[in-house]
Formats: structure tokens, sequence, C-alpha cells
């Protein structure tokens, strides 16, 4: 299948400060995220050694997007998707602080680990996509791969590279400094976007983001049918059932490889703890790496290939950690995962942007999620009982599940990456 060549954007152009101000409150939600995905782990292995009862904190993280995922979609679609951004953070602060105070008493247990990443991840539902969905609300079409690759550069920077080592040195000094950390960093991201909120008061609307009523000017339908609506609109187009069910495969085979993450550094590479967000930021060494050039790798070789490249990447990256001992060769695997990743998601993110109709968007996305997301926590749950026989097992199960989906979805993969160079090609030619 042919692909339309994407038009490269002019040097010149810039992408504004609305969208750098959403840049950096990405980056502090994503610096929130960090720490808590840093700390949380470390804290459950003071409390337990059973892989399956730390696996159970990647399920609680991942099981808001099956439950709650569906309403946060309507939700966005019905709302100032930026408004709600900033109260999703808001509400994740208030959330995080609680856990800070019951950490400082040391009352800690493993049920309230499950229920704060439960209730933040259900803020995330609402936060990650209208983060995303917002980029082609802020820049012209033709800059959407360039600003996808600034976005996504600055999630692995703030979450990988900054929060996580950040966050393993303060555990180490009090378990406390990274969770207090964590809700700062919420708060602050919460008033940032509300600042970009203020100053798009002061320009006209390009595409009716924030419109009350539906796409053309209608009373809103009930939460129930607009729900209805975006899931009819999902499984009733044959690209896009086919896509969530890729998401799917290759969701549960990246939590099946890291459910017991902290646990496979600690006893088989022998990381002490206050290395350990170090070691987890090697993912981020190959994913800014890939945000820095996926813009280049769609112009040089076309977006199928690159998409096709990044899953793979990805699957074969986890499955290699199963076979060394060694660190430095695991961190090296680890930043291929990161690599992969990174081009993969950065190459497919505009076909929510401008494929699916502008007042789908939130619901279309959520829906994938739903499902894609939604078997992560049986992709965790697997991953500790594999933990339980040996460690490494998980990486290799998870790692061939990615690869083996890939290969069965390479049809749908090449045909989302024509519709990506069709819509983005349309849009230049057009002049946004």
């Amino acid at each position: 299948m042919t692909s339309v060549p994407p038009t490269a954007p002019a040097r010149t152009d810039r992408l504004g400060g609305a969208f750098h101000r959403l840049l950096a409150a990405s980056g502090l939600t994503n610096l929130g995220d960090g720490m808590l995905a840093t700390a949380l782990p470390l804290i459950a292995a003071t409390l337990t050694h059973d892989p399956l009862a730390v696996a159970g904190l990647l399920a609680s993280r991942f099981l808001p997007w099956l439950l709650v995922a569906p309403f946060s979609g309507v939700l966005l679609d019905r709302v100032d998707r930026l408004r709600a951004m900033a109260v999703a953070n808001a509400v994740a602060a208030a959330t995080v602080a609680v856990l800070a105070a019951v950490v400082a008493l040391g009352a800690t247990e493993m049920w309230i680990l499950y229920a704060v990443l439960f209730l933040v991840s259900t803020c995330e539902t609402v936060s990650d996509p209208a983060a995303r969905i917002s980029v082609a609300r802020l820049v012209p079409g033709r800059l959407l791969d360039r600003a996808n690759g600034r976005q996504e550069g600055m999630h692995l920077v703030a979450q990988d590279c900054l929060a996580k080592p950040v966050a393993g040195l303060l555990f180490a000094v009090a378990a406390l400094l990274p969770v207090a950390g964590a809700a700062l960093s919420y708060a602050l991201c919460a008033l940032l976007v509300l600042s970009i909120v203020l100053l798009l008061r002061r320009r006209p609307e390009p595409d009716g983001d924030a419109a009350p009523g539906g796409p053309d000017g209608e009373p809103r339908p009930g939460v129930l049918r607009s729900l209805r609506e975006g899931l009819g609109h999902v499984f009733g187009d044959r690209l896009l059932r086919r896509l969530m069910f890729s998401n799917a495969g290759t969701m549960a085979g990246i939590q099946t490889g890291t459910a017991v993450m902290v646990l496979y550094v600690q006893q088989v590479l022998e990381v002490p703890a206050a290395l350990y967000g170090l070691f987890l930021a090697a993912i981020a060494v190959g994913g800014v790496l890939g945000a820095a050039v996926t813009s280049r790798l769609v112009l040089a070789i076309g977006r199928r290939a690159v998409m096709m490249s990044g899953y793979l990447g990805l699957g074969l990256g986890l499955a290699a950690m199963a076979f060394t001992t060694d660190p430095l060769v695991a961190a090296a695997a680890w930043a291929l995962v990161g690599l992969s990743m990174s081009i993969s998601n950065i190459a497919g993110s505009v076909f929510f942007q401008t494929v699916v109709p502008d007042h789908l968007r939130g619901r279309v996305a959520a829906a994938l999620r739903t499902v894609g997301w939604g078997t992560a926590p049986v992709g965790a749950l697997l991953g500790g009982l594999l933990g339980r026989i040996d460690l490494a097992l998980p990486y290799l199960v998870g790692g061939l599940l990615i690869v083996v989906t890939a290969l069965a979805f390479r049809r749908t993969i090449a045909e989302l990456a024509r519709l990506c160079d069709g819509a983005t090609a349309d849009l230049a030619g057009a002049g946004r």
C-alpha cells in the first residue's frame, strides 16, 4: 500500500507560546507521574516481596482505563478540554497530598497504594488525552509531527530522565519526599493549564474545541447516548476496530514485561534501591532520541516503515531483557524499548488529531484506550504470575506478544500510516 509523501514544514514556522505552555504543563504532570511510578513500587517492596502483590500496582494504574475512560471521553467531547485537564491535575494533587500525609504518619498499607494509584490514574484518563488532542488546537496542522515529537520528548525527559532518578534518590533519604514532589508537580500543572485557558480567551476558537453544543451547534445529547455514539463509531469502523485490538495486544505485552520491574532490577540485576530510578531513566535515553528524529525519519523512509519498526523494536527490546543479568546490557535493551515506543507513538499521533472528526476525538481516543489499556491489568497480573516462576520470564513472554501482535496487524499499521500522510498532506496544501 503506497503512502502519500508528507510535506516538510518550513523551519521558520513556530509552534507558538500557547503550545509551549501546554508542553511545560505536560512536563509537570509527567514529572508527577514519574515520581509516583518510582516511589510507589519502592514503598510496596518494603511492605511485600510477593511479585503478584507488586504487580497489583500496575493493575490499579490501568484499571481506570477500562472502567472510567469511556466516560472521560464523553466528558472531553462536552467541555473545554484544557479546563478538564486543569481540574484533573488539581484532583490528582489533592489525592497524592493525602498519601504524603499517610506516609509521614507511617501508616502505609498496600490497599492504600492501590487506591491512590487508581484515583490518580482516573485523573489521567482525562488529562492525558486532553493534552494530546489539544495540540491540534494550538498549532497548525503542517506542524503536528514536530509538535508531537516535542511533546513525546518532554514526556520522556520529565517522567524518565528527571522524575525517576530523582525519586529514587529522594526515596533513599525519605519515602515522603518523592510523594510530596508528585503532589506539587500536579498542582503546578493545573495552574499552568489555567493560564493557557486565559490566554486563549484573547483569540477566537480555531476548531470549536470548547463549543458548548454538538458539531453543528445542536444541543448536546445525553451522556449515555454520547457514549453509544463514540463506541458505535469505533466498533463500526473496520480500521478503528482492528487498531483497538492491536493496541490491546501491545499494551498487554508491555505490562506483562514490566509488572515486576522493581523486583527484577533489585534481585536479578542487583541494582541498589537508590539507583532504581536511574536504571528506569534508560528508557528516556532512547525515547528522547526517537522524539528528536521521528519527523525526519517519516520524511526519509515513510510513516509506515517508522511505525512498523517501532512496534517490532519495542517487542525485541523487551524480550532481550530476559537473557541478561548485566545491568548495563539490560539498560541498553530498555533504551531500545524507549526509542521504539517513542517513534511509533509520534508517527501515529496524527491520526487522532486530524483523521478522527473533532467532535468525536475524545470518545474515540477513550474507546481505543478502554480496550487497549484496559487489557493492561491482565498483562500485569500475568507478569506477576510468571514472575513467581522466574523474574526474567515476563520480559520474554511480553516481548514475544508484542512482536506477534505487530506482525498480525501489519496491514492495519500500513492503512493507518496512509491516512495520516494523506491528512497532513491535505493540511499542508491548504496552508494550515
